[in-house]
């Protein structure tokens, strides 16, 4: 299937779904599925989509329960997977555990933080003024691995929750 042949009801297609803003018309829009990208100096090609059974896409929460982290844990791996893909717009963790590091967020191998020493918790809290990652969006077979570390003394529960955009049928 094309973008150019007519056919409607696929992930990435312009009138099914919908992109979902954040911060206002300045920020890029998401689109949940395959990207549309033109090819330099290729314009008149068109841009090929898999068949997929999702058609359309909502704002939604994937949350991750709660996780026990060890006192002096340096790398506890937590592995979390949607029920369907989403393409995360903001990680939220509640501002009343303080001390964790996420040291990393993987999707497919892929870090998405750019060192390995660890990103204080809080920085994701409700209150935080930060900026949200780029994420990559998190499919039901790849899912999202965090790994976090608990330089404390005591053992601490990692939770928390992704904001985003979730395909539907």
């Amino acid at each position: 299937m094309t973008l150019f042949d007519g056919v409607q009801g696929r992930v990435g297609d312009p009138m099914m779904v919908r992109p979902q803003y954040v911060g206002g018309v300045a920020v890029r829009p998401h689109y949940v599925g395959s990207p549309v990208e033109m090819v330099p100096n290729l314009d008149e090609q068109p841009v090929a989509y898999s068949p997929d059974a999702y058609k359309a896409g909502n704002l939604s929460f994937f949350g991750f329960g709660s996780t026990a982290i060890p006192a002096g844990s340096t790398g506890t791996t937590v592995p979390l997977a949607p029920v369907r893909p989403i393409h995360p717009q903001k990680l939220f963790c509640p501002s009343t555990i303080v001390g964790l590091l996420i040291v990393s967020a993987s999707i497919g191998g892929t870090n998405l933080f750019a060192g390995s020493a660890g990103v204080p918790v809080e920085i994701f809290s409700e209150v935080s003024t930060s900026k949200p990652l780029d994420w990559i969006t998190i499919t039901p077979a790849v899912g999202v691995v965090f790994v976090i570390s608990n330089p404390t003394g005591v053992a601490l529960n990692f939770q928390g929750g992704i904001y985003g955009t979730s395909v539907r049928n």
